[in-house]
């Protein structure tokens, strides 16, 4: 019955991650292809369907599959442990520009496929696999209701059962799209195709465009502003090389001249994807939070966390407030803007004598994925209220509110 309930958060938790601000690029590009296909047959409709629900469903086995291993290891790793790494971050914003730039209309990725299965009762299929990758990709980061409970149910328990919390995420993940592909009454609902498509395909390139500036201001929190310029400077070797692509990969040019084209944009890509990958892994890490922030009146007083400082802290009687967080966490990022930011909530904290710790989890930190785990979570946000009275203390929602923050300390520090 406990089994059941877990798979039944992580089904739920994966039909909210659509909403995630992570994964609406895709969400949106998966919409789209679906009004694409409207006039289809049911069949083929569902087989893209079936297709994309795949291609989740796997790259969610492979993610499990590398974060039991790793953690079997010995390895401290947590739900979107892969956005940890600057390395997997440089060609993610790589992956995201070339789609975003083929949405534009700067080249055509059916190029690269010439002479292949036109009118094929196949065709794309492997494009809503790798959609669904993609989905998986991008919504790592992203922890949203229901989800936190599962995840830290899956990593306490044997393989087989990790796989099966892992296999209800990514089904759930993919329902949405699974329902829309098997239900032919929904369909009538999506517009026809027509010449609108064409700017409505155009438009979407600019959600793919904002998912690269986050991941680029997630790289550069975790490295420095020189290695930041450097990923900036190589997607514009990236718009060169596909421009190239675009411009005489074209059919109706000679073959020599679509060779020469395809070597010319590899020359001009991969020596600068390899030069920043150089630079990245032979880095010296700066951590994000080094000293005490500076803090006013109308702004929480936040502290580096670590265990000593939290075992200081509670020793001394004083409340505690631990805010586990992540660049790369959209949703901790909300959080911190609509809730941890807000003056009346730094009030409280300052009137009430809350100290305040912030778990940056951006880079990998053995003592803060040692600490989530304590809390019997592997993923965050993570919001942990000490009451200053002994070692008890509270988990808070994972979706803040001004009132939730503040009614949550008042009632807990008397």
């Amino acid at each position: 019955m406990h089994l059941l309930l877990m798979l039944s958060l992580a089904f739920a938790g994966g039909i909210v991650l659509n909403l995630m601000p992570c994964v609406l690029p895709v969400l949106s590009l998966k919409i789209f292809d679906f009004v694409q296909r409207a006039g289809n047959k049911r069949s083929r409709i569902f087989a893209h369907g079936l297709t994309f629900a795949a291609g989740t469903t796997v790259s969610f086995w492979i993610l499990a599959g590398l974060l039991l291993l790793l953690r079997r290891g010995g390895e401290g790793l947590g739900w979107g442990y892969q956005l940890q790494s600057p390395t997997f971050l440089v060609i993610l914003c790589a992956i995201f520009f070339f789609f975003s730039l083929h949405l534009f209309g700067v080249f055509e990725m059916g190029y690269l496929f010439t002479r292949i299965r036109r009118g094929h009762e196949k065709e794309g299929l492997s494009g809503s696999f790798w959609a669904g990758v993609t989905a998986t990709l991008v919504a790592t980061p992203c922890t949203g209701p229901f989800m936190g409970t599962a995840m830290a149910y899956a990593f306490t328990q044997s393989a087989g059962i990790s796989f099966l919390v892992f296999t209800a995420l990514a089904l759930g993940v993919s329902f949405p799209y699974l329902l829309l592909s098997g239900a032919p009454q929904l369909l009538r609902f999506l517009p026809k195709p027509g010449p609108w498509m064409v700017n409505l395909k155009q438009f979407m390139g600019f959600p793919l465009l904002a998912t690269v500036i986050w991941l680029a201001w997630v790289f550069g929190r975790q490295t420095d502003i020189d290695s930041m310029a450097l990923l900036l400077a190589m997607l514009l070797a990236a718009g060169i090389s596909v421009w190239v692509l675009g411009k005489w990969m074209a059919l109706h040019h000679p073959g020599h001249i679509r060779i020469t084209a395809a070597l010319v944009a590899l020359v001009i890509f991969v020596p600068s994807l390899v030069f920043v990958l150089y630079r990245v892994q032979h880095r010296i890490p700066m951590p994000f939070l080094s000293k005490t922030e500076a803090a006013d009146a109308d702004h929480i007083a936040w502290e580096p966390f670590s265990p000593a400082r939290l075992s200081t802290s509670l020793a001394a009687g004083k409340p505690v407030f631990i805010d586990f967080t992540a660049d790369w966490c959209l949703t901790c990022k909300v959080n911190e803007k609509v809730a941890l930011s807000r003056a009346e909530v730094a009030h409280v904290f300052s009137e009430k004598g809350v100290v305040a710790l912030k778990a940056d989890w951006t880079n990998s930190d053995s003592s803060i994925t040692a600490s989530l785990a304590g809390y019997g979570r592997s993923s965050i946000p993570l919001y942990v209220l000490y009451s200053g009275q002994g070692s008890s203390y509270q988990i808070l929602p994972q979706v803040l509110t001004p009132s939730s923050v503040t009614e949550a300390i008042n009632q807990a520090v008397k």
